[in-house]
């Protein structure tokens, strides 16, 4: 009620309007499942992003250049130096971050991302890298000397060391490592072969660790970073890097694949086509390298290279759009199989002796 003056001077209660305030909407807090699946989605997809990213940056530069690079690691002296290597490093970042499906998973997928690191970081080309450094080396400091360079180079790979160091002892703290040994493990045949698998992975791990940490604390000047030779085929680190990062994510592929060769539950599970791009990854590796020989010679490791990330990024992203699927399938409270059951956990199960675990 308001009052309000009238030409004679009076006062007249006059009636204001009410007007109807609209309820706020109703916005309901994301629960902590929410929240990690958001998390987890989008984790996937930039592992899915960031590959593409490279790609259209290296179709590009071959068009300007005229011509395309015998691997892909050869652009890490070109102007798109910095996407290369900031690209890979975030791929690394991600891989790690990825809390797999199962032990062997995870741990395939961490070591695909600290390999991914020296495949940035170290060149293919390192020692003709070195050379120039050392020619371009000049009194007044402008030019980059090789000793600064390999400073920074130890500095940097020094962390990525810390950070195996950090992300084994979680694996300690949660007890990933002690039941890979305990007594049960051993009444499985699949168990064992998980445990031999992911000691040989650490195994591995930690020879290219102690090799490349070896070969880079030699005097500045004569560090070359040439790794070994294998069956009379020298293996430069970046060498080793890229073959085991490969290889690594050729297993995360695999293990998506189980029960291999029954064909019925993977159909079942919408998962039949994994087991063909796991294929592709081994025996179909001669299809690029056919094609750079008859269109392209000269240029088989970048093909092979693309090839192999290109299977990869395509299981990812067919997993990551089943796995969407799914758990709208299981928001409607439909029927879930017994193995993806475990992929849609808040935290993936990771398991090695029949029992779920929740980890990090």
């Amino acid at each position: 009620m308001t009052n309000e003056s009238v030409q004679d001077g009076s006062q007249q209660n006059v009636v204001s309007p009410v007007v109807d305030q609209p309820n706020p909407p109703n916005i309901q807090s994301e629960t902590p499942r929410d929240i990690h699946l958001i998390w987890y989605s989008y984790l996937r997809w930039l592992l899915v992003l960031l590959p593409v990213v490279l790609f259209v940056v290296t179709v590009s530069t071959a068009i300007e250049q005229g011509h395309l690079e015998r691997s892909i690691s050869a652009y890490y002296g070109g102007w798109v130096r910095d996407v290369f290597v900031g690209t890979l490093i975030a791929i690394a970042v991600c891989l790690v971050a990825y809390q797999g499906v199962g032990l062997i998973e995870d741990y395939a997928l961490n070591g695909a991302g600290f390999y991914a690191v020296y495949v940035a970081l170290v060149p293919a080309d390192f020692p003709v890298l070195m050379e120039k450094l050392k020619s371009s080396e000049t009194p007044d400091g402008l030019a980059p000397s090789a000793d600064e360079y390999v400073f920074f180079l130890r500095v940097t790979l020094a962390c990525v060391l810390f950070l195996v160091l950090v992300v084994f002892l979680l694996e300690v703290r949660a007890g990933n490592v002690q039941r890979l040994f305990r007594a049960e493990v051993d009444r499985d045949w699949l168990h064992k072969l998980t445990r031999f698998f992911l000691v040989a992975t650490m195994a591995v791990l930690i020879g290219f660790l102690a090799l490349a940490s070896q070969q880079l604390y030699f005097p500045a000047g004569d560090v070359t970073m040439d790794g070994l030779t294998q069956w009379g085929i020298p293996l430069t680190i970046h060498d080793l890097a890229a073959i085991f990062l490969i290889s690594s994510l050729f297993v995360a592929v695999l293990t998506n694949t189980w029960p291999f060769f029954k064909f019925s539950a993977l159909r079942e599970s919408a998962r039949q086509g994994y087991l063909v791009i796991a294929v592709l990854m081994t025996f179909g590796a001669f299809v690029p390298i056919l094609v750079a020989q008859r269109f392209a010679p000269g240029r088989e490791v970048i093909l092979l290279e693309w090839w192999e990330i290109g299977l990869f990024a395509t299981f990812w992203a067919l997993e990551t759009g089943r796995m969407r699927r799914l758990n709208k399938r299981q928001e409607k409270g439909k029927a879930v199989s017994t193995d993806d059951k475990a992929r849609l956990l808040p935290k993936p199960s990771r398991v090695t002796d029949g029992s779920s675990n929740s980890a990090r």
